[in-house]
């Protein structure tokens, strides 16, 4: 009996053993990962005060984290070391020179301003460091340095952009400029000025501003002299071709003088922290935005106009950071994503070359990214490089409101496919098309559409369909149908019946300045396919999507209305919504995202239109979209109906600590047959038809291999030859309790390994 009593600890001991060499060969595995790593540096002003370095780390530091949290790249984790250039030229160079000699990094993302990028870009150039900045916008930077990318128009670009804008959208004839004695706004000043001059404008003044010069405020107050006494000699818009912190107090001063001139600006004025910047002022204090509406302005990204992915970004942002991403935070995002691909494309990580020699391949990889079909994904589209190192991005022009920055109502976006535009004279000689720089562009309106959901209810997942009950309106200038939209996820049995939903009266209406108004409730049936694959840890989408039933993305653009609806980061929306009790009939589910954003709906077809046979393009419509991201309570979804397969699974368990007698092939059989009509059961919920393996069954295989290992442990139990030796038995019903649940241990680890963010057991 002795030697019977020490196998199963003998057992037991070896079970334990291995477990604890499992977690150390892990633990071994991580800690020498985590020493094995992959660095990128970054130069720019950093420190606390600096609004757009904040940002510029935070957007890396998001990305980075993302591509860790996936295994980083080969296995290896991204570090990023941050270095502050202080925005100072001179600095900047130190801090180029310091890590490219001291630092392992195979790239550098900065700086942010030209300047500092034109000294920091000297030194990479020599050392042959690849560079990206996300900000640097001056022509210079770029040019004659093939170390150097950015992933923002130049400012040749920006600046022709901007001429054209003012000559032939808001149709100005006249400007004045004030620019930064620099080079960023020196070559903003030449651009805008020879293109606007050349379009017939006249420049009226031009006045230059030296930030750093010990009569800085002389030279504001002369701008302002300058305007008062130029009753007689209208200066026009103003064009601020400067650093945003540069124009600040001079805007306040202009204002305060009751004056009612125009102002328009370059990149560095488009971003809603240009308007957070007269918060501390006591006109801005009682009338948000006393000072910055009405003033334009161009970026590179303008979350209203945005995809899905942008403004899964910028819930991300404001979750982490507790603030709203400005456009700097996008494009470095976007120039860390560009930078990691470069170092995967590369594939440098398990080279054995020299740091300059993976540098070297690094660079080549970026340059290499130049066609569309080597493009990476950013937040606003594609990324490429053009042969001088620059992106290929649209430019979007925006204006303040109420203290936000939204798109304008007019916006130019390029032709890409002549051959397809009916009547391309008649509409060149009646202005929808524009030729701007040698570019043929697109004026598309724009309309600022809102949505705010009053209820949610009768989520049927047989059907993956839900009633919403919602207002909705459209604001816009011009006499544009926004209204005559087509529901692209109406309840799809009705629109199979050729049953539409139409829009009745608008409950409100109304013109204000030249901006309608119209606003409409809706309660119908909507759907969304829903995809079963992870259930019952499933997430699923709830959405409402709609187009113009006629007008292609050319001639509109629906946008989200930021200043009508208020709310729309994530977090304050789910929290609106939870106090109005949205959601109240939907006690399974639990809301975890909602995103409002407009996207492109692609039609492939020619519709039969001739032009179309022989060209690659396609009818493009601007899609408007509220999707609601949900995943299903699993506590609930246990509660409800598991309980009963849990008490099952403790049954059978519990069988291996009776008597060996008492335990019969037909108990076992039994409870395995309760099982499988129990699984059975709760599969009649999902939808039919589906041909997958679902989440849920993996589960239930697991439990049908237990149970037949308990079958089988039954069954040679009671053989004859075995069903007296009283030793053999003991060791069966040892090896039953060790492996039962050992394999329900592995299984949930591997459940929560899988499912642990839809589970709740991990972040």
């Amino acid at each position: 009996m002795a030697m019977l009593s020490r196998k199963p600890n003998q057992i037991i001991i070896l079970a334990i053993a291995f477990f604890l060499s499992l977690v150390l060969f892990v633990s071994v595995g991580i800690f020498s990962q985590g020493e094995d790593a992959i660095y990128l540096a970054m130069a720019g002003p950093t420190s606390e005060d600096n609004i757009s370095g904040k940002e510029m780390v935070q957007g890396v530091r998001l990305y980075l984290d993302s591509v860790n949290a996936d295994g980083g790249i080969n296995g290896k984790k991204v570090k990023l070391l941050v270095f502050d250039d202080r925005n100072d030229p001179e600095v900047a160079a130190q801090v180029a020179r310091e890590i490219v000699e001291t630092t392992p990094a195979l790239a550098v993302l900065g700086h942010l301003y030209s300047s500092t990028s034109l000294e920091g870009g000297k030194i990479y150039q020599q050392w042959g460091m690849p560079a990206i900045s996300g900000s640097a916008t001056a022509d210079e930077v770029t040019k004659d340095n093939d170390w150097y990318f950015r992933v923002i128009f130049s400012n040749r670009l920006q600046a022709g952009f901007l001429a054209n804008y003012v000559y032939k959208i808001l149709e100005t004839q006249r400007a004045s400029i004030i620019y930064s004695d620099d080079n960023y706004g020196e070559s903003l000043k030449e651009s805008f000025s020879d293109t606007f001059t050349s379009l017939g404008g006249n420049i009226q003044y031009q006045w230059s501003l030296d930030a750093n010069a010990a009569d800085f405020e002389r030279q504001q107050q002369q701008i302002v002299n300058d305007l008062l006494q130029s009753d007689n000699d209208d200066p026009g818009i103003i064009f601020c071709a400067t650093h945003n912190d540069d124009v600040v107090d001079l805007i306040v001063k202009i204002k305060r003088e009751k004056t009612d001139y125009s102002f328009i600006g370059a990149d560095s004025l488009g971003n809603r922290a240009f308007a957070l910047k007269f918060q501390d002022y006591a006109e801005e204090k009682a009338v948000s935005g006393y000072f910055s509406d009405r003033i334009y302005a161009v970026s590179p990204i303008i979350f209203d106009i945005a995809d899905e992915k942008a403004q899964h970004f910028r819930n991300q942002y404001s979750d982490r950071y507790e603030t709203a991403p400005g456009w700097t935070a996008a494009t470095y995002y976007d120039a860390a994503s560009v930078a990691v691909e470069a170092i995967k494309r590369a594939n440098v990580t398990h080279k054995k070359l020299s740091l300059n020699q993976k540098r070297q391949q690094v660079k080549a990889a970026l340059a290499q990214i130049d066609t569309m079909d080597d493009a990476v994904a950013g937040l606003n589209g594609d990324l490429y490089f053009d042969r001088d190192g620059n992106v290929r991005e649209s430019i979007a022009i925006g204006r303040f409101e109420r203290q936000k920055f939204i798109s304008a109502f007019t916006q130019l976006q390029p032709v890409n496919e002549l051959n397809s535009i009916t009547d391309f004279q008649e509409k060149l000689d009646s202005e929808q098309i524009l030729s701007v720089d040698d570019t043929y562009m697109y004026k598309t309106n724009i309309v600022y559409t809102g949505i705010d959901i009053n209820e949610i209810r009768n989520l049927d997942e047989k059907t993956s369909s839900y009633l919403v009950d919602f207002y909705l309106w459209f604001r816009f200038q011009g006499d544009i149908d926004a209204d005559n939209i087509e529901f692209l996820n109406y309840g799809t049995d009705r629109m199979d019946s050729g049953d539409k939903l139409e829009l009745d009266d608008p409950i409100d209406e109304e013109v204000i300045a030249g901006i309608t108004y119209r606003c409409y409730r809706v309660k119908a049936d909507f759907q969304e396919e829903f995809w079963f694959h992870d259930y019952p840890f499933d997430r699923q989408k709830l959405a409402v999507r709609f187009r113009h039933a006629n007008l292609t993305r050319d001639n509109l653009i629906y946008v989200v209305d930021v200043v009508g609806m208020r709310d729309t980061v994530a977090r304050e929306v789910l929290s609106n919504w939870e106090q109005a009790q949205v959601f109240s009939t939907i006690s399974d589910w639990q809301v975890t995202e909602v995103n409002f954003f407009q996207d492109i709906l692609t039609n492939n077809s020619t519709l039969g239109n001739p032009r179309l046979f022989n060209s690659d393009a396609d009818l493009q419509y601007s899609r408007f979209n509220t999707v609601i991201h949900i995943k299903r309570d699993t506590v609930s979804f246990t509660i409800k109906n598991l309980l009963p397969l849990l008490f099952f699974i403790a049954l059978s368990y519990l069988l291996l600590f009776l008597p060996f007698d008492y335990i019969s092939v037909e108990a076992v059989s039994g409870t395995l047959l309760t099982i499988v009509f129990f699984h059975l059961s709760l599969l009649e919920g999902l939808p039919e038809g589906i041909g997958y393996v679902v989440a849920l069954d993996y589960g239930f295989y697991v439990i049908y291999g237990l149970i037949g290992l308990e079958l089988l442990l039954v069954v040679v139990g009671h053989k004859p030859e075995i069903r007296d030796n009283k030793a053999a038995i003991a060791r069966l019903v040892v090896i039953g309790r060790i492996i039962f649940p050992t394999i329900l241990i592995i299984s949930a680890i591997a459940l929560i390994g899988k499912y642990g963010t839809f589970t709740g057991f991990s972040g």
